[in-house]
């Protein structure tokens, strides 16, 4: 039906007449050429582009013959069990494809709408003025009207109303009835229990317009599923259009009327809607019913009514005669397989479970061209049915057979031209169905790897580990996998479902193209690139829970990607300086050299790994990923470079600076390995020019690389180190209040509440660019800020010598960012010279020039007119700065 639905489109066409017009051969050609179009649209641009890992080569096609073979393998095993039976039922069709469809396929199209709710008048037979009133949102389905059902308990009220009329309603809703139709004066002239209505007789309320409809008694029946919840407990009984309706039909012996054809059209059996669609007779009923003053009351009712999940056509529900699997007679051993399986969340196992004990049989049978053809032959002569389990099968049974490839010969409209004959019978001719595509796609936990020809492959991966799918399809893939697994094999064929939520526009509104909010693919990758794409929908939500795509939070994103990418840029900058390598500086040898620091980020590392791990195994990617951000963008970028950066300036080769080399690179690796399955690109990327440059022997890719295993941590080191950035961060708020950047040093800080901070004060001095950190209670008229129980206080002002130091900084910065704008290398040895008219700045100059000079890496700083130089603000004078390579 999809592909089908997409063709016609493409072709114009509007209904099976159309098509059978058109060419089934032509047709069928077309879908076809549909599906090669969409899998090299999938292998170009799907696959790739989205970073998935598939073997393409042996990617399973439900339309090749190798594929649908096991759609027939099931059918002939159903068959051989009697589960395989064509029935004469009440099932839900689509009129714009000309289709029955499947339980598990209607709940996938439910959509809400606005119908008519009508109550109406059912004239007593021999009785002027008493009637029974029903209520009914199909006013069409009335034309196949056949009996009233009441419950046999509930008490029904006789009612007088104004002009002498009496009308049937059940005496608990009369109140409320009556107050709807706007009936002021009303009395209970008489009651009766249910069972004692029974073999009323009344009057067909369309007896003029259908006349066919008089030639048998209407009469009030007796049904347990009656209730007061809404119309008048009096329901309309049409059994051609309603399940419920068709059992108490069986069970009385009632006709079962179906004057709609398939394709919504009233046959000759409608009257005089006869050539007219069921939804434009809806309204014409409602006309002729008002103009015979049976229209009680009419208004209109929003609510959940089931429409085509491919082409949107609102469904209808008709009798028929179609081909079923009896999966009521299986459904008990599916529910008990069901319970093995792991379901995430587990909060929505109720769901699939409630659905699995209520399924009923399965309604395979497809009047459709493109598909899996349904494998059942009739024999000409007396109606018996053989069931083809193999295209094999097919070719030994055939006497006539088109001559067409294997392809075409298990597709229509070749395969109907199969004509079989065996010893009993010397004409077979198929049934013109294709089956229902969720039957296709059903067998894949078999039919992906071609089990029966491979079969220790298969019996090795089933069942399989992990299927993973959308909310919906608890009623669509995950139950047509289960029922056909549990009818082959008595077994389910996953250990493991995840069940996704749904992904929604940025106010929790489902996209939709009508509406305009649908967010596409494909042009947020050529936006933003596909990892910040996947790293923001894995981090957002846990993946079982809806997410309100922002396309605007994806730049947050983007900003963490780049700090792992400026993080890897550092490392190179300064490995390649000072000529590190994985091979001559191994991380075992050097790690007895490495600072307190150093050994800090290896135990955040290994407690990442833990984490990340837990939270993969448990399908917390949101944990995951989160986890992952955080330790690249806080740990590793804000933390532990910051503190890095004072070593690696350093020209002297120390064994500290080697051993620090050997952490971050140890580190970066298993980074890029952890981030591989979040952002592959990036960290591909990232594995081929950094990980290999420095480390030769590693795998090819970093999808390729083993998994890391997480290594001790020290949880004393951690406390240490947590405690010494909570007093950074409450040094940071103090200045922030002070007024102060961080890039101005202070004489001093207190601080209070920090056991282990005296140890480290001087990594807290460099952190927090203060001369001086004591510990002790704040003097009075100190800045103060506490975080996480840690109190900080600064003095409130810069002291002019400090000033001075804090003018130099801001220096440093502006030539640093000249240096990059203008494409020097960190290497480089640059000329600088300065133009203000502010005594304070020159006074920075001066006293700190060599600061300047080391800090640069500047040959000279000179005071000039620093001609074609950039000018820049700061601390609210105007400094024009101007640099040269020396």
């Amino acid at each position: 039906m999809p592909v089908e639905w997409e063709v016609e489109k493409r072709l114009k066409l509007r209904s099976k007449k159309d098509i059978e017009q058109y060419g089934l051969e032509k047709f069928a050609l077309a879908c076809n050429a549909l599906v090669d179009e969409y899998l090299v649209h999938w292998r170009e641009w799907g696959t790739r582009r989205l970073g998935l890992w598939l073997d393409l080569e042996n990617a399973y096609e439900t339309r090749q013959p190798r594929y649908l073979e096991y759609a027939w393998r099931i059918v002939k095993k159903a068959y051989e069990q009697g589960l395989l039976a064509e029935d004469y039922r009440v099932l839900w069709f689509c009129p714009r494809c000309e289709t029955s469809l499947s339980d598990h396929e209607v709940a996938l199209g439910y959509e809400e709408r606005e119908d008519p709710s009508i109550y109406v008048k059912f004239r007593v037979e021999g009785s002027a003025n008493e009637f029974l009133v029903i209520w009914t949102t199909t006013p069409w389905t009335l034309v196949d009207n056949e009996s009233v059902a009441v419950h046999p308990d509930y008490t029904y009220a006789k009612v007088e109303v104004e002009g002498g009329e009496f009308w049937w309603v059940a005496e608990a809703l009369a109140p409320a009835l009556m107050q709807k139709f706007g009936v002021k004066s009303w009395r209970v002239a008489e009651t009766k229990r249910g069972s004692e209505l029974a073999g009323l007789r009344y009057v067909h309320p369309l007896v003029e317009e259908v006349p066919e409809r008089a030639s048998r008694p209407h009469v009030v029946v007796t049904a347990e599923f009656v209730t007061l919840e809404q119309g008048t407990g009096l329901v309309h009984m049409a059994p051609g259009h309603g399940p419920e309706d068709f059992e108490v039909a069986k069970k009385y012996g009632l006709a079962v009327t179906n004057s709609v054809e398939i394709n919504g059209i009233y046959n000759e059996m409608g009257g005089k809607y006869r050539g007219k669609h069921v939804y434009d007779v809806d309204k014409e009923v409602v006309r002729d019913l008002r103009a015979k003053g049976l229209l009680v009351y009419e208004e209109k009712i929003r609510h959940e009514y089931p429409h085509c999940w491919r082409c949107g056509s609102k469904l209808i529900l008709r009798a028929d005669r179609q081909w079923f699997i009896a999966i009521s007679r299986i459904r008990e051993r599916m529910y008990s397989e069901l319970q093995k399986v792991n379901v995430v969340p587990a909060k929505l196992r109720d769901r699939f479970d409630v659905f699995v004990q209520n399924a009923r049989d399965w309604n395979i049978s497809r009047s459709r061209i493109w598909g899996t053809p349904l494998p059942v032959w009739r024999c000409k002569k007396d109606g018996r049915i053989l069931v083809v389990g193999s295209l094999e099968e097919l070719k030994k049974l055939a006497r006539e057979v088109p001559p067409v490839d294997d392809f075409k010969l298990v597709h229509r409209p070749w395969i109907d031209q199969v004509k079989l004959s065996t010893p009993d019978c010397d004409e077979w001719v198929r049934e013109p169905y294709v089956m229902d595509v969720w039957l296709d796609s059903g067998v894949a936990w078999i039919a992906a790897v071609d089990g029966e020809r491979n079969k220790e492959l298969w019996e090795k991966l089933f069942p399989y580990d992990f299927v993973t799918e959308g909310i919906d399809q608890t009623r669509g893939w995950f139950y047509s996998l289960l029922a056909t697994s549990v009818l082959y094999t008595s077994k389910a064929p996953y250990k493991t479902v995840l069940i996704q939520g749904l992904i929604l526009d940025k106010h929790g509104q489902k996209m939709s193209k009508s509406k305009g909010n649908v967010v596409w693919a494909k042009e947020l990758f050529e936006k933003y690139g596909a990892d910040p794409v996947r790293l923001y929908i894995l981090s957002k939500a846990a993946p079982w829970e809806d997410l309100s795509f922002d396309p605007d939070e994806v730049k947050h994103v983007i900003s963490d990607l780049n700090i792992l990418w400026n993080v890897v840029k550092f490392a190179d900058t300064y490995m390649s300086l000072d000529g590190f390598s994985a091979e001559r500086h191994p991380l075992d040898r050097w790690l007895d050299k490495a600072l307190d620091e150093d050994k800090w980020l290896l135990s955040e590392l290994n407690l990442l790994i833990e984490n990340f791990t837990k939270h993969m195994r448990s399908f917390e990617f949101h944990k995951a990923a989160n986890l992952w951000r955080e330790f690249v963008v806080e740990t590793l970028s804000h933390r532990y470079i910051r503190l890095l950066r004072r070593r690696v300036w350093s020209d002297e080769p120390t064994p500290d600076k080697y051993a620090a080399y050997a952490v971050l690179h140890h580190v970066l690796k298993n980074v890029l390995i952890l981030g591989s399955p979040l952002v592959p690109f990036v960290t591909e990327y990232l594995w081929q020019t950094y990980v290999k440059k420095y480390e030769k022997d590693v795998p090819e890719s970093v999808h390729l690389a083993q998994y890391p295993a997480a290594g001790p941590v020290d949880k004393d080191l951690l406390e240490t180190f947590h405690e010494l950035f909570t007093a950074f961060s409450a040094l940071a708020e103090a200045r922030n209040r002070a007024g102060i950047k961080l890039r101005w040093p202070i004489r001093e800080a207190y601080v209070r509440g920090a056991n282990h901070v005296w140890k480290y004060r001087e990594l807290l001095q460099y952190l927090g660019n203060v001369k001086e950190v004591k510990v002790g209670d704040c003097p009075a008229d100190y800045v103060k800020a506490t975080e996480g129980g840690v109190e900080v206080c600064i003095p409130g002002k810069l002291e002019p010598e400090l000033y001075y130091e804090a003018l130099a900084r801001e220096l440093v910065r502006r030539i640093q960012v000249m240096r990059k704008e203008t494409g020097l290398e960190i290497t480089d040895a640059i000329r600088v010279e300065i133009n203000t008219s502010s005594d304070d700045v020159k006074k920075a100059v001066e006293a700190f020039r060599d600061y300047l000079l080391r800090e640069t890496r500047a040959v000279e700083i000179t005071m000039g007119e620093a001609t074609n130089g950039k000018e820049w603000d700061i601390a609210g004078e105007k400094v024009r700065i101007a640099i040269s390579k020396a």
